[in-house]
């Protein structure tokens, strides 16, 4: 996953393990404490997009979305995020798109808020790609899809190798619509990674635009944890 934004905007703290409620969840964050993307010791993810073609909320949202995933993770399966999820004033938060899915879940279920309810759409379990842009979503979703559908074609497609290449991206151009974006007022600042399988989870977090930290290489460092219910481990690059 991506994270574009304000130039101006503070800087992310890398990934942390967090409790939440009585489960432990690992996820980078917003000096303020929210989030975009995160996963707990029982394997389930969230991760959530900004939904910029619906109307915003003309007032003062009664909290930032990036609220929203810590409340998730707290909960021990998707059947009780999805009720958390419900149950927030989403009639009074700016709209959003929010993904779930975990270990042997089949399928990945996507909540989209308009500012007035919430709607569940299932997906399979296959590769797919979900974009957000404040410049222009609909031309820059267009692009993405286009420069994702090429990349597919590629001999490695589907690799580690070739995820960190698509989300460098500067097809066609290195612009608002790329997926490595490059604005005169926004930027990618971030990339995060969530690896996952039976034997335990790993988060890669990259401080930096992808395409620079990507060419320059980094040290990394893993620190480890045992958990109660799932092995968790966090490799963290940064870049200079």
């Amino acid at each position: 996953m991506n994270r574009d934004e304000q130039r101006t905007r503070a800087k992310a703290l890398p990934p942390q393990f967090h409790r939440c409620g009585s489960l432990k969840a690992m996820y980078p964050s917003e000096p303020g404490g929210g989030t975009w993307i995160g996963i707990n010791s029982l394997g389930l993810c969230a991760a959530l997009i900004n939904w910029y073609s619906r109307p915003q909320y003309p007032g003062d949202p009664d909290f930032s979305r990036g609220g929203i995933i810590p409340r998730l993770l707290a909960c021990d399966n998707r059947e009780k995020m999805e009720q958390c999820l419900y149950s927030l004033p989403l009639d009074r938060l700016n709209p959003f798109r929010i993904f779930v899915f975990g270990i042997g879940s089949g399928d990945i279920r996507e909540y989209r808020s308009d500012g007035v309810a919430a709607r569940r759409t299932d997906h399979a379990w296959s590769t797919n790609h979900w974009f957000s842009s404040g410049h222009n979503e609909t031309t820059a979703t267009t692009a993405r899809r286009a420069a994702c559908l090429k990349a597919s074609l590629e001999s490695d497609a589907g690799s580690l190798g070739w995820i960190d290449r698509l989300h460098s991206s500067h097809d066609p151009v290195a612009g608002a619509d790329s997926i490595c974006v490059h604005r005169e007022d926004a930027v990618t600042v971030s990339i995060t990674l969530i690896r996952m399988d039976h034997g335990g989870t790993r988060m890669e977090y990259r401080d930096g635009s992808p395409c620079e930290s990507l060419a320059k290489g980094s040290n990394s460092e893993c620190p480890k944890i045992s958990q109660k219910h799932l092995p968790m481990t966090a490799q963290i690059e940064k870049t200079s």
